[in-house]
């Protein structure tokens, strides 16, 4: 698949990959990073789609590897029942599609995909890349010039990500000067705060910012790695989309409470509660999971619906219908960052499937039919096959107490991945097969 030139992201490993030459343990984040989102993150949202189509792109294009994806993906699919089931279309890459072949009429893809850009979407894809950005510090558009037409260090190299850091012509005059304004704003800015790149996924892209020691931990990560390489993908097909945006916010410290809250937003407009949940996270910003109380869901509901009809309202007028996460604070009434209006912060958008999106929708599984107050969605990384450990938790699988939403079992190394969800009647039970979970594995950055 090639590299996006015009939808830039910037996932977990974005942040940990310093350079060209990344370590082997970045490198090792690089392959994680592609394993969730080529499989286990499509086998996520397949397992709560519905009879559909839904579309995989090979992680591997080489005969086992390739054979090896689908059977997981098939594997964790065939659980549900018929009605429930989509329909998997494995392709080598995303310009394989035939809408007429697989009786498609429109995508609606988690990720876009520059070689996408002339199919049919739900919404279209500049829409969805805007709504799904981090709001606004406007760069004004300000496209870098051709490599070809700049120097001779940048034609000694065209294939070149970033500008060079020699760079004698316009390109890296340009580089220098807003690498040098955009650090002297950011040190201007009043400690604690959050800055975040434009499209920051999982945690990547997120730095918080408490003290003059990070302060200047983030300035060297921004100046040698992160600003030269957003920057220089700023092209002409990209500019109106301010790719290379930086968004610094307020820390809100010590809110009273957080929640991840879910619902559809249907072709008429109406926002419908799917779900409230909570996060799990690791090392303060990168997802690993989420947790729900389906007791109290009514209490929730009530007190983020407004809240919620407003998103949905805003994110209609923009042409957009599916579903949509938004993480949610509730801060104290005298913190600096309360205008008075309202004690309930959005801190982020997700306009497509989020991560907690399942446990919702498995409320009949867990609590309507089995009286099951909690569960859980766990990412996990464990050196365990498929079979071994749903052998090892053998009475909570047969009881229905847990459930695989997808797993990849990489083939060399014999380490597995994937998304487990665990049903519990209380917290304290959740709590304990979280913890035997978690002396089998580690969890991964997701």
């Amino acid at each position: 698949m090639a590299r996006n030139t015009k939808y830039l992201y910037q996932f977990a490993a974005f942040s940990s990959t310093a350079g060209e030459n990344p370590t082997e343990q970045q490198k090792d984040i690089q392959r994680d990073t592609a394993i969730k989102f080529l499989s286990l993150t499509p086998q996520r949202d397949a397992f709560v789609a519905g009879n559909m189509p839904v579309i995989f792109c090979n992680i591997d294009n080489s005969g086992e590897r390739m054979l090896h994806g689908k059977v997981d993906a098939k594997r964790t699919i065939s659980s549900l029942t018929a009605a429930q089931r989509p329909r998997l279309l494995f392709l080598p890459s995303p310009k394989c599609i035939s809408m007429r072949e697989h009786n498609i009429d429109l995508l609606a893809p988690k990720i876009l995909i520059d070689e996408l850009q002339d199919f049919p979407f739900t919404v279209s894809p500049d829409t969805n890349y805007f709504l799904n950005s981090k709001a606004a510090i406007s760069l004004s558009g300000l496209p870098s010039a051709d490599p070809r037409s700049c120097c001779a260090v940048c034609r000694s190299d065209l294939g070149r990500l970033t500008i060079p850091s020699n760079c004698t012509g316009s390109r890296g005059q340009w580089l220098r000067e807003n690498i040098t304004r955009i650090l002297s704003q950011i040190s201007a800015h009043r400690l604690p705060f959050v800055l975040k790149t434009q499209q920051s996924l999982g945690g990547g892209g997120t730095f918080l910012v408490s003290s003059s020691k990070g302060l200047a931990e983030l300035k060297s990560t921004l100046s040698t790695w992160i600003l030269p390489t957003l920057l220089s993908q700023i092209n002409s097909s990209n500019a109106h989309l301010k790719p290379a945006t930086l968004i610094l916010s307020e820390m809100i410290a010590e809110p009273l409470d957080s929640w991840s809250l879910t619902f559809f937003i249907t072709r008429t407009g109406e926002s419908i509660f799917l779900a409230v949940t909570q996060q799990i996270l690791k090392s303060t910003k990168n997802w690993i999971g989420s947790t729900i109380s389906y007791d109290a869901q009514d209490k929730l509901k009530q007190k983020l619906t407004p809240i919620m009809q407003d998103i949905g309202n805003w994110l209609y007028r923009h042409g957009y219908y599916g579903p949509c996460g938004a993480d949610i604070l509730e801060v104290n009434p005298k913190d600096r960052s309360c205008d008075g209006a309202s004690t309930l912060k959005i801190v982020d958008l997700n306009v497509r499937t989020s991560g907690s999106l399942a446990l919702g929708l498995m409320r009949g599984h867990f609590f309507d039919r089995r009286g099951l107050g909690e569960a859980g969605l766990l990412t996990v990384r464990i050196k365990l096959t498929r079979e071994s450990f749903i052998t090892r938790f053998e009475k909570q699988f047969s009881d229905g107490t847990m459930v695989i939403l997808a797993w990849y079992e990489e083939v060399d190394s014999g380490v597995s991945s994937g998304y487990v969800v665990v049903g519990a009647q209380n917290k304290q039970t959740l709590e304990a097969t979280t913890a035997e979970i978690k002396r089998l594995e580690s969890f991964v950055d997701c």
